[in-house]
């Protein structure tokens, strides 16, 4: 309980790092998602487009 307090009591007086903390890790929360998902959906792609037994070609590193 002492830690939670402690914890309220620093982000109360430091609002502005507490703020940046938060966005910071928001940010990196949804590049993580977004790359996941874009993974995710270029594998559905590839694997649709091979299914009419199409010659799927992609450049390695195209990022």
């Amino acid at each position: 309980m002492k830690i939670l307090l402690l914890s309220l009591k620093g982000v109360k007086n430091n609002r502005m790092r507490a703020a940046l903390t938060m966005l910071g890790v928001a940010v990196a929360v949804f590049v993580f998602v977004f790359f996941a998902s874009t993974r995710h959906t270029m594998s559905n792609v590839v694997a649709e487009a091979g299914k009419d037994n199409n010659l799927v070609v992609m450049k390695e590193n195209t990022w």
